[in-house]
């Protein structure tokens, strides 16, 4: 950190004084990465200057290694031609992802100073969501026919190799460019230079259609222990591959929104770090209002029984631990349920749901028996132990039900699951413990009575 923090200083003050030729030298020395985080760290004014002064060849390296924001706001103010002759030479998901962010003007200006051939590819790749193995895709793959033998697939690759992203594996298509087998690049130098293709070549090739949903794309190759995975057509014509470092991308961001929803906040979270206040207080506060609703009819709860309250005061010592159990097992339930949902885990909801309602029986028995005792203990009343530990019981048994058919709910409405976890099932869970704490009390106070 203390290197960072000075190669930073050391850069901010070149940059600041202009001086962009010994920043161009100490750049050349950092990874694209490395330098493109301490980049990102700089204001915007001069950020978009400092890339300006980048020669194209360390421009070409650091951009794609930007956030989209950043990416965005640099091909925005410089010239279209010279955003065409960047963007055409960064690998093809890279130049999509920022072409497909762009306003429908500026994306025609840029694409006008293209080749034919990047055009095309361009258009290829838009027309694919962002979100999809189409968006997520490089078109820069190794396919060749299967009639060729290995000797020239290795000539081949040799001399083109530099125009790929990445030679992971060699895919073989057939003459309408279907896809008909994978050779890995080790099988392939170990064979023998004189066989064919579709004599080394694995026929049984793991793929995915072009709009499959970027989380599934992850799994599989996550899976199937893949550094690529290539993708097809709806008549399994070859039309380019995913390759891991974006899945690392897609589960970072995926994960990163799954908590920010966990927390509350319904934005990403690491967009939040560096916005400005106003910002942030904008996305936490209606769910903290949410939840501060709730907190009022909590509230009323407590005030609708007061006469119950004030009949056994020792009622009261008991709120917060059937609250804060409540809320607690709900949340355990919850999120474990969202993420099987996520992982695609749980196939069959309603039996997960069924398998939780027991766990939260034999949870509450346990919890409920054990609270009971203690409260009968402590207090010396016998009747406040049996409530306390027969509220408790039902509070655990209702909590993991409300963890699961709420985000359940959420998820057939067509509403991102994860987003329910922390704001609804919590509040509901307060409401209905008190609710069932002082129901209990009543009735058999009465009974006693």
């Amino acid at each position: 950190m203390a290197l960072e923090q000075q190669e930073l200083g050391e850069l901010k003050e070149l940059a600041e004084k202009g001086d962009f030729e010994e920043f161009q030298k100490k750049a050349a020395e950092m990874h694209p990465h490395d330098l493109a985080e301490l980049i990102q760290k700089l204001d915007p004014s001069l950020r978009n200057k400092v890339l300006s002064n980048l020669k194209d060849e360390l421009l070409i390296k650091v951009l794609p290694e930007l956030a989209e924001d950043t990416q965005l706001g640099f091909v925005e103010v410089i010239s279209p031609d010279l955003a065409a002759k960047l963007l055409a030479k960064i690998p093809p998901d890279d130049m999509a992802d920022v072409l497909g962010d762009l306003s429908l003007d500026s994306r025609r200006n840029i694409v006008s100073y293209f080749s034919k051939e990047k055009t095309t590819e361009a258009k290829k790749l838009l027309k694919y969501a962002e979100d999809t193995a189409g968006g997520l895709m490089t078109t820069e793959v190794v396919a060749l026919p299967e009639n060729i033998t290995v000797e020239k697939a290795i000539d081949y690759i040799r001399k083109k190799a530099k125009e790929f992203e990445a030679v992971y594996y060699i895919y073989v298509v057939d003459r309408s460019k279907r896809l008909v087998g994978v050779v890995s690049l080790r099988e392939l130098v170990l064979a023998s230079p004189k066989a064919k293709l579709k004599d080394v070549m694995n026929p049984d090739v793991i793929k995915v259609p072009a709009d499959m949903d970027q989380e599934e794309v992850a799994y599989i190759i996550a899976d199937y222990d893949l550094v690529a995975v290539p993708v097809v057509d709806e008549n399994d014509r070859l039309l380019g591959m995913v390759t891991v470092d974006d899945v690392i991308d897609v589960i970072e961001e995926e994960v990163t929104e799954d908590m920010a929803h966990l927390a509350g906040t319904g934005a990403m979270i690491d967009k939040l770090i560096e916005a400005p206040v106003i910002s942030v207080v904008r996305a936490r506060l209606p769910w903290l209002i949410f939840a501060m609703l709730g907190g009022l009819v909590a509230g009323s709860v407590i005030s609708a029984y007061k006469e119950t309250l004030s009949s056994v005061v020792m009622l009261a010592i008991f709120i917060p631990v059937i609250m804060s159990m409540g809320g607690n097992v709900g949340m355990q339930s919850s999120t474990i349920f969202v993420r099987g949902l996520a992982t695609g885990e749980i196939e069959r909801p309603l039996q997960y749901f069924l398998k939780e309602v027991k766990v939260g029986l034999l949870m509450g028995i346990l919890i409920g028996g054990g609270i009971g005792v203690i409260a009968h203990i402590w207090k010396g009343m016998p009747m406040l132990g049996f409530i306390v530990g027969v509220a408790m019981l039902v509070t655990v048994f209702l909590a993991t039900a409300i963890g699961v058919a709420v985000p359940k709910l959420f998820h057939a409405l067509g509403v991102d699951p994860a987003i329910s976890s922390s704001p609804f099932v919590t509040t509901i869970q307060d409401i209905t413990s008190l609710v069932i704490y002082f129901s209990i009390a009543s009735y058999l106070l009465i009974k006693v009575s």
